[in-house]
């Protein structure tokens, strides 16, 4: 009896752009289907009977998890998988893979561009400058600039993005500590960062500080009211991976009492975010629109990512950014993924 081809759905919640990863799929034989989904309904739908599903944005509770019939796995779009219930596909044996990596050097630009802008002042002085004003008129805010060479850069998690920023920040001459349980000590050491015992210690020690959590049930408002008030008054706060990590009404509060000196936020609790949110009227606070990933090339890049991954699954291999390794041990024997 011939074996049945093998399915791969592409779920959107609009506007997919399917060619760059059914090009990485070539020679595999199977059958790639692009569905549309704005109802859980259709997500359901759409992935049934499919050996791969490759994810735009879907979001994918536990009541669409506990529905994946076939699917070996899941390949999401982006860093980010805070849309995809991991821990239920794990107890329905479903891998988890994102595209760790594709904008590891966007974004690590972006958190330093931030640390730049912050002390530099940047949008600040831009605005005084266009308006005429020099000299005296800008000294209240060009007499309490912070150094950058020779200050210390706090990373809350020091996964790639985060060691992407470590290297970058120390040829700027900075020192950097990082809070992180799960890193090995040799990595750090390797990336010569040096790792603090907790959060609080991190906050009081840093003259900037840079979070580069992903967003799970671990990290949801990691960040809250005792680590700002453990800040220095004269440090900032950066902010380029979710909105969510940090509790955003401690935030307001803590830069409305001056517990620090500003923020560089390019994510949000709520996104969009609505234009009445106070953050948005502190000159303190520079902001962008969740854009730190993003550019021609990581789009390409997230794009051939997802199509390489999908490929080794329909190969029978391990994939190479598995979120939910716990789930190795509910899935049969596989060749591992070897870089080739």
């Amino acid at each position: 009896m011939a074996m049945s081809k093998l399915k791969v759905a592409m779920i959107s919640r609009g506007n997919p752009e399917p060619g760059l990863v059914q090009q990485q799929l070539e020679g595999i034989d199977c059958d790639f289907d692009v569905y549309v989904c704005q109802s859980e309904g259709e997500t359901i739908e759409a992935v049934k009977g499919v050996d791969v599903i490759i994810n735009q944005g879907v979001p994918m509770p536990s009541t669409v998890m506990d529905e994946i019939d076939s699917a070996q796995g899941i390949v999401s779009f982006g860093h980010g998988f805070n849309h995809i219930d991991h821990e239920s596909a794990t107890d329905n044996s479903v891998m988890v893979i994102n595209t760790a990596g594709f904008c590891t050097e966007e974004v690590s630009n972006h958190a330093i561009m931030f640390i730049l802008s912050c002390a530099k002042k940047l949008t600040m002085l831009n605005d005084l400058t266009k308006n005429g004003k020099w000299g005296l008129e800008t000294s209240s805010v060009t007499s309490n600039m912070v150094p950058i060479t020779d200050q210390t850069l706090g990373l809350v998690s020091l996964g790639n993005i985060g060691r992407a920023v470590a290297r970058k920040a120390q040829a700027l001459g900075m020192h950097v500590i990082a809070y992180d349980p799960y890193v090995q000590p040799w990595i750090a050491k390797e990336y010569r960062v040096e790792l603090v015992g907790s959060l609080n210690d991190l906050a009081s020690r840093s003259d900037f500080v840079s979070m580069h959590t992903p967003l799970n049930n671990q990290t949801r408002h990691l960040v809250g009211a005792d680590f700002f008030k453990a800040m220095k008054p004269t440090a900032y706060f950066i902010n380029t991976c979710r909105g969510s990590t940090v509790d955003e009404d401690a935030l307001i509060n803590a830069l409305k009492t001056k517990e620090f000196a500003g923020a560089g936020l390019d994510v949000f609790d709520i996104e969009p975010t609505p234009t009445d949110n106070p953050l948005f009227q502190m000159e303190n606070v520079m902001v962008t629109p969740h854009s730190a990933g993003t550019s021609h090339r990581a789009a390409i890049a997230a794009q051939i990512q997802v199509g390489q991954e999908a490929a080794r699954l329909l190969n029978g291999s391990w994939p190479m950014s598995l979120v939910n390794p716990e789930v190795r041990s509910s899935i049969g024997v596989r060749p591992l993924a070897t870089r080739g």
